[in-house]
């Protein structure tokens, strides 16, 4: 899916430097940081005490679905040193890191994986770190 996205103008700086660091160590991740930065690079920035809570924003806690298997799983978009599969923290990073972020409640987004194109639904926004006034990384 290639809607409308939103990020935080804070959320943005923190990729953008993400980004020029990671490209900096010739990272392994390198599609995925091509990606997230056509990603940013076309969101509309908002402020962060303006961003609605239905929008997925760094360490958002949120619940989506895998469209292809019907399975819900509850995750945590996070910094790629937060990341830890076994407890749902997904990396910025990763394939389904970059295609969050941006995307709000009821949105389908696709996404590549080795095996070819992935769909997950996001479902709801449990936790936005913006709505309780946590502006910060």
């Amino acid at each position: 899916m290639k809607g409308d996205i939103q990020i935080t103008e804070l959320d943005y700086i923190w990729l953008c430097n993400l980004i020029n660091s990671a490209r900096d160590k010739q990272s392994a991740e390198l599609k995925n940081i091509e990606v997230l930065g056509s990603e940013i690079r076309r969101a509309k920035k908002v402020d962060s005490k303006e961003i609605t809570s239905e929008f997925v924003t760094m360490n958002s806690l949120i619940e989506v679905t895998d469209l292809d298997k019907e399975i819900k799983m509850i995750i945590k978009l996070v910094y790629p040193e937060d990341a830890d599969f076994k407890k749902g923290f997904i990396s910025i990073l990763s394939p389904l890191g970059s295609a969050l972020l941006g995307y709000k409640a009821e949105d389908i987004i696709s996404f590549e994986v080795p095996k070819g194109i992935k769909e997950i639904r996001i479902n709801k926004i449990i936790y936005q770190p913006e709505v309780n006034g946590e502006y910060t990384v």
